[in-house]
């Protein structure tokens, strides 16, 4: 077989999706060595994906630039253009878009990877145009794909709801933690952090960006629970880039002298926090996946999450659950993860369990047998 995969998100701020594609695209060049891949990155991130991707697959550069509105504007206007000449050059077998939507193939099939529908469940999340265009585009994409590959149940079942898809159409294939990345072998010495006022200081943390799913207003207010209840002052430490409407978050951190905002860390710093925190909290009311959680749970610290969307999938029985819409229910779990010293040392070996039923290998393998299957 001939594949292709679209990689134009591995760039510097691809988020979630470029770690899906360096997971999937290294993991599939440890496992495959009997068909041709042909991986395609925008041409202002070419060489940062030559010398980011540890692969022997070759690497082709995208006629387009990913920086700023105007060539967004571009490449969404030409790239069907540019992906019909290329099919035809090319003669792909499959062609692989790691996101949901894909272009309108002569013979290829066509497999989607869908990380979550929140355009669909949150529209006001988005750009009016980037939202008209996903909008359409996805609909498209989604009703002519030879296979779908969703990256939870949850968000196979909101395909499902969305666009009336067979379930057969989808395959649920779950992410998982680069332990690379997330490992006692990345920290630093505190000393070389320099986070102002956290030293030996009992702190919570919460990772994901600003914006109102990621549910930061209440976590505050409930913060202000747990602190009016212990005989202790922890801080609460955020870390996540300014997103859509993140000005009341922002606004309620400012009043609280014990809430230490980080716009962007370091993977370095990341990993401190994760290995230091009392307790990891994940509000969010929307995740197609989630992982900060199990970030968290490589370096052995316990999480209290959203009992919502993705999150009772991926966390299992590991983590302590909450009603996110409540301020009340949210307070009185982190007062108890605080409080009971025994709920520690249950919930590090749960989550060391669930950790083994997630593997960028097992990601590929699964990713392969599905681009098998539909030949």
């Amino acid at each position: 077989m001939k594949i292709a995969i679209n990689c134009a998100f591995f760039q510097p701020k691809g988020g979630g999706i470029k770690e899906y594609i360096h997971n999937l695209v290294e993991n599939l060049d440890k496992i495959d060595e009997e068909n041709e891949y042909v991986i395609y990155v925008l041409k202002d991130y070419f060489e940062y994906a030559k010398n980011g991707l540890n692969t022997r697959f070759r690497i082709k550069s995208l006629p387009f630039k990913g920086k700023g509105l105007f060539n967004t504007i571009i490449r969404s206007s030409f790239e069907q253009f540019y992906w019909s000449k290329e099919e035809k050059k090319e003669k792909w077998d499959i062609f692989h878009s790691p996101f949901f939507h894909g272009p309108t193939l002569k013979s290829a099939k066509l497999i989607l990877t869908v990380h979550d529908l929140r355009f669909f469940r949150y529209p006001e999340t988005y750009p009016f145009l980037r939202y008209q265009f996903l909008r359409r585009a996805v609909k498209k994409s989604i009703n002519k794909a030879d296979k779908i590959i969703s990256i939870s149940q949850f968000t196979k079942n909101e395909i499902i709801e969305a666009y009336h898809i067979p379930e057969d159409r989808i395959r649920v294939i779950h992410e998982a933690i680069n332990p690379n990345h997330f490992s006692k072998s990345n920290l630093s010495p505190y000393d070389e952090m320099k986070i102002k006022d956290l030293k030996d200081v009992p702190f919570l943390l919460s990772v994901g960006h600003l914006e109102p799913r990621k549910n930061y207003e209440r976590l505050i207010d409930a913060f202000g629970i747990v602190k009016r209840n212990l005989s202790f002052n922890p801080k609460l430490v955020i870390i996540g880039k300014k997103g859509h409407d993140f000005t009341n978050t922002i606004h309620k951190i400012q009043q609280d002298k014990d809430i230490i905002y980080l716009n962007f860390v370091s993977q370095e710093l990341l990993n401190w926090l994760y290995e230091n925190t009392s307790l990891f909290v994940f509000p969010s009311i929307y995740e197609g996946f989630g992982f900060p959680p199990l970030e968290a749970g490589m370096h052995g610290s316990i999480s209290a999450v959203s009992a919502v969307s993705s999150m009772p999938e991926v966390c299992g029985d590991a983590v302590l659950y909450f009603d996110p819409f409540k301020i009340d229910s949210i307070g009185d779990v982190l007062i108890k993860a605080l409080s009971d010293e025994s709920i520690k040392s249950s919930l590090s070996g749960k989550m060391k369990k669930q950790l083994l039923g997630f593997s960028w290998k097992k990601n590929a393998e699964e990713t392969l047998d599905t681009y098998k299957s539909i030949l």
